[in-house]
């Protein structure tokens, strides 16, 4: 009967450790992808690139109606469509539905006074999530445009002063650049982690050749052993 002893398979025990943590590695991998792949459809929803009047711009005259132009197709649904125009007295000037076409939305409003507007939007994206902002525009002077202007009017309106812009040029179009920082976040950690895991491997490698090496020094037999070590069979 022969019996086998821990002498004649040293690389079990640092086998097996290493087969954990290499586990571990893979496991730490494969939760990282699933992460970043929950988390990229978060930049493929539409948003909006144009508007007119523009985000933080004067204009001269009353417009009849607003635009916004987004990225891709909305749901042409109206009732998924919500468009307010609000006036410098706190009324919403929006009037009739919202027209959608393709990836414009024109809105008609009424007639309103010189000052700051406030153009509050929701729409339903191509991927059907739901976004919304809202922006400013200023009115210089009240000049309504008609078909048949009547001189005699166009003399008697006196044009209100300008008043000062409380409009913000950069509320107006949401940005997509934060997007990507839960992206970094998670590959940036999973650097971090998988380097750490290798110097682990590395550090208990030589650890148990430091160990075995002296433990053969003390048996008088290191010659077999660091070829044993060496070369695995």
């Amino acid at each position: 009967m022969t019996t086998v002893t821990d002498r004649e398979h040293p690389h079990r025990p640092g086998s097996r450790r290493r087969v954990v943590l290499l586990s571990s590695l893979m496991s730490l991998l494969m939760t990282a992808g699933l992460l970043l792949a929950t988390a990229a459809p978060a930049a493929a929803h539409d948003e909006i690139v144009s508007s007119f009047p523009e985000a933080g711009s004067t204009v001269s005259v009353v417009p009849e109606e607003i635009s916004l132009t987004f990225s891709g197709e909305i749901l042409t649904d109206v009732s998924a469509v919500i468009i307010e125009v609000v006036a410098p007295d706190g009324q919403n000037i929006a009037s009739r539905d919202p027209v959608i076409d393709a990836t414009t939305v024109t809105q008609a409003v009424t007639p309103g006074q010189a000052g700051v507007y406030t153009v509050r939007w929701r729409v339903v994206s191509s991927d059907g999530h739901p976004i919304s902002n809202e922006y400013q525009y200023t009115v210089e002077a009240i000049t309504v445009p008609t078909s048949d202007p009547t001189p005699e009017a166009t003399e008697e309106q006196t044009p209100a002063p300008p008043p000062t812009s409380t409009g913000n040029p950069g509320h107006g179009e949401p940005s997509g650049g934060g997007e990507l920082l839960p992206i970094l976040a998670v590959a940036s950690g999973v650097i971090v982690l998988g380097g750490g895991l290798v110097v682990m491997l590395m550090v208990a490698r030589e650890r148990r050749r430091r160990d075995r090496a002296a433990a053969d020094a003390a048996n008088g037999g290191p010659a077999d052993d660091q070829q044993q070590e060496e070369n695995p069979s």
